[in-house]
């Protein structure tokens, strides 16, 4: 029976507390993977090659996966995406070589492209309000839609927020190697368990009526005005993700010998500054729209680049972390909105989003870690003040091709 016959999809109760145990799977070891391959392998070359392999496996279901994730049933892809990001994480506990090492790391990546595209898909159709019409964007106010994805991203995020702490305590209390590889088995096993109660507990999400069938190949872009700027620009949330709350913060304190603990309350702060902020985003959107609530995200995390990197203390550390939570979540809240608004159709806008976040991914956490072993960690915040700069003026432009949101 299809659900055109069946009707909207019941909103299933299970589905934001399991997306906050996927976000605390995701986030376990997600601060200390790159203080783990440059702990132990000192060549700049090895901690880029160890951070790219997982953003490609990331980038590889985000580009190859375009047509093919939006048309399956979104609860079957978040199940296989963490059974592979589990087996995956075991994997690099258990690795003794570099072979092993990275060819988990990959199936890292690809299992979580799968979750992170998949959670897109089921937030939208796990709500009746939502699901009952592919064509979302057309049919819903803006807040409507920001409110969706804001409830599964404050559900997902509030799970890292809980997570990403706990694999650096491991590792701080566990000497030496031994601590980061019980923190990878335990995030693998926790991953498969959080599978098992998808599959328990959720309600099938399957591909709106009207959706072509999956199809595995290279995207295809709309000609909508403005689409291919927005995509640009939705790269800078997911910059800032993978840049500096997965990179840069770990990078800094450990440069600055700061204590794991001081790092871990760091990325705490980061981590629930944003769900808090997440929680009431929609909200702000709704008054005062995406474009404003962009440019004002973007120019607090310029403004905390800027003191991390000529302020080198505790406490400039630890506020400008739990700023820069603020920023990240209006990036996060307000740039799908942008993406969906300007391409039209909520399933292939979300799609086409991931394909940008990918890529913001592949350039923040690999291109961070690279650059703070040649020019050092406050070269490294001026130039992503830069950055956050240009996204603020990029924003603007586009904001001006926009209808009010």
């Amino acid at each position: 029976m299809t659900q055109a016959l069946c009707g909207p999809i019941p909103q299933s109760r299970w589905f934001l507390p399991l997306m906050a145990a996927s976000g605390v799977t995701m986030s376990l070891t997600a601060p200390l993977e790159v203080l783990f391959v440059r702990e132990f392998w000192h060549s700049s070359l090895y901690v880029g090659v160890f951070m790219l392999s997982a953003a490609l496996g990331v980038i590889v279901i985000d580009v190859f996966g375009t047509r093919f994730v939006p048309g399956v049933d979104a609860r079957v892809a978040l199940i296989i995406g963490l059974c592979l990001f589990g087996t995956a994480c075991i994997g690099m506990g258990l690795a003794a070589g570099g072979i092993l090492l990275m060819a988990s790391r990959v199936m890292q990546g690809v299992g979580g492209g799968v979750i992170l595209g998949a959670g897109l898909q089921a937030a939208v159709r796990v709500d009746p309000a939502t699901s009952a019409n592919p064509r979302v964007a057309s049919l819903l106010p803006s807040e409507d839609l920001a409110r969706s994805l804001a409830r599964f991203n404050a559900a997902f995020l509030f799970g890292g927020a809980v997570g990403a702490p706990g694999g650096l305590l491991v590792a701080g209390i566990i000497d030496g190697r031994a601590g980061y590889q019980v923190a990878f088995v335990v995030t693998g096993a926790l991953a498969l368990g959080v599978a098992a109660a998808l599959a328990a507990a959720l309600p099938s999400l399957a591909a709106p009526p009207g959706l072509p069938p999956p199809r595995i190949g290279l995207p295809r872009f709309g000609r909508t005005s403005g689409s291919r700027a927005a995509l640009v620009l939705a790269m800078s949330g997911d910059f800032l993700r993978g840049g500096v709350l997965f990179t840069a913060l770990p990078l800094a304190g450990a440069a600055r010998e700061y204590s794991t603990i001081t790092i871990t309350v760091a990325i705490a702060l980061m981590s629930g500054v944003e769900i808090v902020v997440l929680s009431v985003a929609y909200r702000v959107i709704r008054y005062i729209g995406v474009v404003t609530v962009l440019i004002g995200s973007f120019a607090l995390g310029m403004l905390c680049a800027a003191l991390l990197a000529l302020i080198p203390s505790t406490t400039t550390y630890l506020v400008a972390s739990a700023l820069f939570g603020v920023s990240l979540a209006g990036a996060t809240a307000s740039l799908p909105v942008m993406v969906v608004t300007q391409v039209g159709e909520s399933s292939a806008g979300l799609a086409k989003f991931r394909i940008s976040a990918g890529i913001g991914m592949l350039a923040g956490s690999v291109g961070c870690a690279v650059l703070e072993a040649q020019i050092g960690i406050a070269a490294l915040f001026a130039l992503i003040a830069i950055v956050l700069l240009g996204s603020a003026q990029l924003a603007h432009i586009v904001g001006r091709r926009m209808p009010a949101t």
